[in-house]
């Protein structure tokens, strides 16, 4: 037989035994129930063309069964057998001579080129929304959408789902002549006659429009043969299909049909909720109303200054002699040295002004004696005849040097204490220290009362003091990771013992990294290349589980690269044909998880 590889594009003969192997290194392509032993679950996995008579492994991903990839024509006929499960197409320009063809049933004559076995009466036709063509089985399920085949279509129901549960071969495209006032056969008619070919069954005619965009659809071309009450835009509905009976070349009207529209469901509206606004923005949004207010006289600060202290100048008396005024503790005046009586005849002066500052005693002495001169012209430095009875007056040099003692002993104080402050904070810095010690001295000596020390005791006393280091944890690499449980599975044996070993290793990192997908993906490898009944499904369910780590993490096309590696290896068995590795292979390319396998994912 004739085999065609997609992946090294070219075409081979291979001898017809399973698994099918490509001629460029053994690669391998696939398994082929040549026997017809209608294996379960089914897996759709090869095509036949029965023009270029080449056996060639379906992608579903590209072109898929739209045209052939070898000859490069377009399908027109799609049959799939219930016993190999090979999928036969005809070609829109079919070849005269060659083995096998589609009869105009779309039936493989003289039989299925896989098994060769011949098709079974019952035939249904199916038209999959998920595969995207229509094709004929014996089947009474669809492997793909999962949809039930051997239920015959029946009123009332929609138009779409009745013309879909019908063959081909069943179905005629008419339009109304007004002339001869029977349907005849046009290729874009508005009706379709329904008839079966059996003389029991009367054939009808329906619309060929599954809805109507508007009512004027109803009333332009079908109230003349169907009754509604209400049409409007929607889905049309047959409960009554119209009977017509065959005359000549066409049909003609027996009996009016009765039909309703469906009409669509308005979509919800999305619930706008306010956005809430603070308060104070809309206070301030509102309009305030105006208020005439009068400008306010300028503010005149006043600064009150504090009150200059007063000083009173001692009481002075008035000589009887000269008239000069004498400070009345005196008792003889500094002018002309006459004594100075209790009673005075002057009124007693007691003058006050305000000083600035506070002078001394002396000073004001001083400034008197100076201002007394002053005032008289000196007459007090001539006259000296009372001058033993005058306070002498104070040296300023002496008054200078009691301000530099002074200075000196407040400098010397400061010093002092400066000295005592440092003092004080050297012994309370050692004070801690100096209180550890016999703290470390009684706890080294209370083990020596009980027990006798030994004489390493000095260096076991300071190894204890230490702090001990702290044990760092070392990080761990997943790549690291990954490459061990790797060459643990390549390396484990055929064993149950071994690979439970490897699967609980795999598991265990798997729970230290729940977002990498490919440790999972490990243990789907090691799970397909089991022997148990089972491995395929275990594989599927890892498959699904890292899909859907690839997809949240945003590794998608990092899986598919080696899903697309691993498809001729690992992962052989899996992805020639099967309906799973199709779902899975869309699920990551659509970046949609709710594409795979619910039982997977919940794993």
């Amino acid at each position: 037989m004739r085999v065609f590889c997609r992946e090294h594009k070219r075409g081979f003969f291979a001898p017809r035994q399973s698994p099918i192997k490509c001629e460029n290194r053994g690669h391998l392509l696939g398994e082929l129930d040549f026997e017809g032993l209608s294996k379960h679950p089914v897996e759709i996995g090869w095509q036949y063309c029965c023009n270029c008579e080449h056996f060639c492994p379906i992608d579903f991903d590209q072109e898929g069964l739209s045209s052939c990839p070898i000859c490069t024509r377009r399908t027109s006929q799609l049959y799939l057998c219930d016993k190999c499960h090979l999928i036969s197409f005809e070609s829109n320009t079919p070849l005269d001579v060659k083995n096998f063809t589609l009869s105009a049933d779309g039936v493989p004559m003289p039989s299925c080129p896989g098994c060769l076995r011949t098709a079974s009466a019952d035939q249904h036709e199916h038209d999959c929304d998920e595969l995207g063509a229509s094709f004929i089985t014996s089947l009474t399920t669809c492997p793909i959408c999962e949809e039930r085949l051997d239920i015959a279509p029946a009123f009332p129901s929609t138009v779409a789902q009745y013309l879909k549960r019908t063959k081909s071969a069943h179905k005629v495209n008419v339009t109304f002549d007004y002339e001869s006032g029977s349907f005849l056969p046009v290729e874009d008619g508005e009706f379709v006659v329904v008839n079966n070919g059996d003389p029991n069954n009367q054939p009808i005619v329906l619309p060929r429009a599954p809805r109507f965009a508007t009512r004027r659809d109803f009333y332009e071309y079908y109230q003349d043969y169907y009754h509604c009450s209400k049409p409007d835009a929607g889905e049309v509905r047959i409960l009554r299909p119209a009977a017509v009976n065959r005359a000549g070349a066409g049909w003609r009207l027996q009996a009016t049909g009765l039909l309703e529209v469906i009409g669509d469901k308005p979509k919800p509206k999305p619930i706008e909720i306010p956005k809430s606004e603070p308060i104070v923005q809309k206070r301030m949004e509102e309009p305030r109303p105006r208020v005439n207010v009068e400008p306010a006289p300028p503010r005149v600060e006043v600064r009150s200054e504090p009150p200059t202290p007063r000083r009173e100048e001692p009481a002075v008396k008035t000589c009887n002699g000269c008239g000069a005024t004498i400070e009345s503790r005196y008792a003889f005046c500094w002018k002309c040295g006459s004594a100075m009586s209790s009673q005075s005849n002057g009124p007693v002066v007691v003058r006050s002004k305000p000083l600035p500052l506070p002078v001394d005693d002396d000073e004001m002495t001083v400034q008197h004696d100076v201002q007394g001169g002053n005032d008289r012209g000196g007459e007090g430095r001539n006259n000296s005849m009372f001058s033993w009875t005058m306070p002498k007056p104070p040296d300023r040099t002496t008054g200078s040097r009691g301000s530099v003692l002074k200075l000196m002993a407040i400098g010397g104080v400061a010093f002092l204490l400066l000295a005592l402050g440092l003092a004080g904070l050297t012994r309370s810095a050692d004070a801690p220290v100096e209180a550890a010690n016999p703290a470390q001295q009684q706890t080294v000596e209370q083990p020596a009362a009980n027990q006798p020390a030994p004489e390493t005791q000095p260096a076991t006393t300071a190894a204890a003091t230490e702090p001990k280091p702290q044990p760092t944890t070392a990080t761990v690499n997943p790549e690291d990771e990954l490459k061990k449980l790797r060459e643990r599975r390549m390396d484990a044996g055929s064993t149950a013992s071994e690979r439970s070993k490897v699967y609980q290793a795999i598991a265990k990192v798997e729970r230290q990294y729940p977002r990498d997908y490919r440790f999972t993906y490990e243990r789907a490898k090691l799970a397909a290349n089991g022997s148990r009944g089972n491995s395929r499904t275990e594989a599927f369910k890892a498959l699904s589980v890292a899909a859907e780590k690839a997809i949240i993490t945003g590794k998608a096309n990092e899986m598919i690269s080696g899903l697309e590696a691993d498809k001729s290896g690992d992962f052989q068995k899996l992805a020639q044909g099967r309906q799973e590795w199709s779902k899975l292979m869309t699920a990551l390319k659509r970046r949609d998880t709710s594409l795979l396998n619910r039982d997977h994912t919940n794993d």
